[in-house]
């Protein structure tokens, strides 16, 4: 195990790479006893996202009502977390191609794990924001998914097995390497998306998919409102198609106020029947056809398509009410000078923006109108990125309650005296 510089994003003590679940669990029982706390990460990219990180100037005193609690080395609760770092826990530990499965250290980047499955024609279709530039771990502990889990699955119905330090120090192996693998509670699920604040994960499993033989996006152009119509016609037609996507501005490509990106995926004539269909749904011709490598770098891009914003929400409610969510969603990034992006399918709309030097009350403001606005329409707001100031203000996701005590509860249980920095926002 070895040390490494601190890291920028929250300028912590020290970051430690241990190589082995055994030197987590080290470093675990040994923080549990010093009371220290940590923060778990792979490549440490997405340390501060959705408000699960800690900051070391906002951290609650002990006893202050954060579920972490607020323990210190010094007893102040303002000490720095220590971040433990799973980025040298990246070996291939089983694959077997024959049966679409993959066990990894949870370090191994999602790009090197790409390389390792495509000689074998095979791929893990984990699209969620950043996945581009994360882990296997980082992915599995985000628990956020893409546009491709609607012919997929969420990530959480991708993953057999774990191997989790918890907070307490025990190393559990939860779940399997095999897709029929079910007895007791899901504990695979529960460590799922719950973003390092139960465990360390330091091994994963995932079932696999044949990579498809044609990839084909159809790009169609149109005005606001008739993008929403017209991906809403896609959606509920009874031709299958992996992901849709309204796309406003240029980023579109077409040079329309808006346009819908209808992803086909499987085989070439299976690909092939289906697109004259859906153009035949859809009443015109696509504005574009990206076909192969040229589909693949389209949404590649769309994966990345967050990186660098200043604020970064995420709207979501039943797809039928796609025109409801977009609208609200607009309302948001005409504050931000930013933009839109829906997945069509899941009506999951992101915004993304820049702060510069604008009135950031009056964005928390926004943000809250537009919280209430999705509240009446049955969905949600969440904030994965924005000032400290406007999360303090808006909060994170607007949550609490019950559901608060209940995450609480299975903390304990897990992490009892709260040395896992991470909590729920």
């Amino acid at each position: 195990m070895s040390e490494a510089a601190p890291a920028a994003a929250l300028v912590p003590d020290r970051v430690v790479l241990p190589e082995s679940a055994e030197e987590v669990q080290a470093v675990v029982l040994e923080a549990g006893e010093a009371g220290t706390r940590l923060l778990p990460a792979g490549r440490g990219t997405w340390l501060g996202a959705g408000g699960w990180g800690v900051d070391p100037g906002t951290r609650s005193e002990p006893g202050g009502g954060g579920e972490a609690g607020g323990r210190s080395e010094s007893g102040g609760g303002t000490d720095n977390p220590r971040i433990v770092s799973t980025e040298r826990l990246d070996a291939v530990h089983h694959y077997e191609p024959a049966d679409l499965t993959l066990t990894a250290g949870a370090g191994i980047g999602l790009d090197h794990l790409a390389r390792v499955l495509e000689p074998n024609g095979q791929w893990l279709p984990f699209d969620g924001p950043a996945c581009d530039t994360g882990t296997l771990g980082a992915a599995v502990a985000s628990g956020v998914s893409g546009p491709l889990s609607a012919r997929y699955g969420a990530t959480r119905d991708n993953v057999l097995g774990l191997e989790v330090v918890t907070g307490d120090g025990r190393i559990l192996r939860i779940g399997g390497r095999v897709v029929k693998n079910v007895a007791g509670y899901d504990l695979v699920r529960l460590f799922t998306g719950s973003r390092g604040s139960l465990g360390v994960i330091t091994r994963v499993s995932v079932r696999l998919f044949p990579r498809p033989d044609a990839d084909v996006t159809l790009l169609f152009g149109g005005d606001a409102a008739g993008a929403v119509a017209a991906a809403r016609r896609v959606c509920t037609h009874e031709v299958p198609v992996a992901a849709v996507e309204v796309i406003e501005g240029d980023e579109g490509g077409v040079g329309r106020a808006a346009a819908v990106a209808v992803r086909l995926l499987g085989g070439v004539d299976e690909v092939d029947e289906s697109r004259a269909r859906i153009v035949a749904a859809a009443g015109a011709d696509p504005s574009a056809a990206l076909e192969g490598g040229e589909s693949r770098a389209f949404h590649e891009r769309r994966i990345g398509w967050e990186a660098g914003a200043g604020v970064v929400a995420r709207l979501a409610a039943l797809p039928d009410r796609l025109a409801e969510t977009l609208a609200c969603a607009r309302a948001v990034a005409a504050q931000t000078g930013g933009a839109t992006s829906a997945d069509a399918m899941q009506g999951v709309v992101r915004v993304k923006g820049s702060c510069g030097e604008g009135d950031l009350a009056a964005l928390a403001e926004g943000l809250l109108r537009g919280r209430r606005e999705m509240a009446a329409a049955g969905g949600t707001l969440t904030l994965s990125q924005a000032p400290a100031e406007v999360a303090a203000r808006v909060g994170w996701t607007g949550g609490g309650g019950e559901e608060g005590g209940l995450t609480s509860r299975i903390k304990s249980l897990f992490d009892p005296d709260s040395t896992l920095a991470p909590s729920c926002p």
